[in-house]
Order: C-alpha cells, then sequence, then structure tokens
C-alpha cells in the first residue's frame, strides 16, 4: 500500500497541509492539523500507511500523528 504523508506548515501568516504536491490552506495550526489528521485516517482505514508531520520553527519534519 501507498504511504500517505500530510505536511502541515506555516507559511507567512497561514498554515497550509500539502499533500501530493497539492497546497491547501488555513487559518490556524489547529485546523491545518485538524485536517491532516483526518484525511490520513481515512487513508488509514483504506489499508494505507498514513503520516501527518509538522514542521517546527527549526525547520525540521516531526511525525504529529502516525498510523497504528
Amino acid at each position: 500500500m501507498a504511504n500517505a504523508k500530510y505536511y502541515v506548515s506555516k507559511e507567512a501568516d497561514r498554515w497550509k497541509v500539502r499533500y501530493e504536491d497539492k497546497d491547501y490552506a488555513y487559518n490556524s495550526r489547529e485546523s491545518a492539523l485538524s485536517a491532516a489528521v483526518e484525511a490520513a485516517n481515512g487513508a488509514a482505514s483504506k489499508g494505507h500507511a498514513a503520516e501527518v508531520l509538522v514542521q517546527g520553527v527549526d525547520g525540521k519534519w516531526r511525525t504529529e500523528w502516525p498510523a497504528g
């Protein structure tokens, strides 16, 4: 199964989720993270490995939500 990765990061004054080379904009970190986790849950329920990664202020990516 394919690995679905959702990247959450801040750009200027907005947050975005990047998935498959497309960006989805959100007004807050919480709403972006919630949307990414919801999408990852959907992918996991279909048998895909899924992961949500959040970019820290140091620029490093950290796993926020792994599929079990």
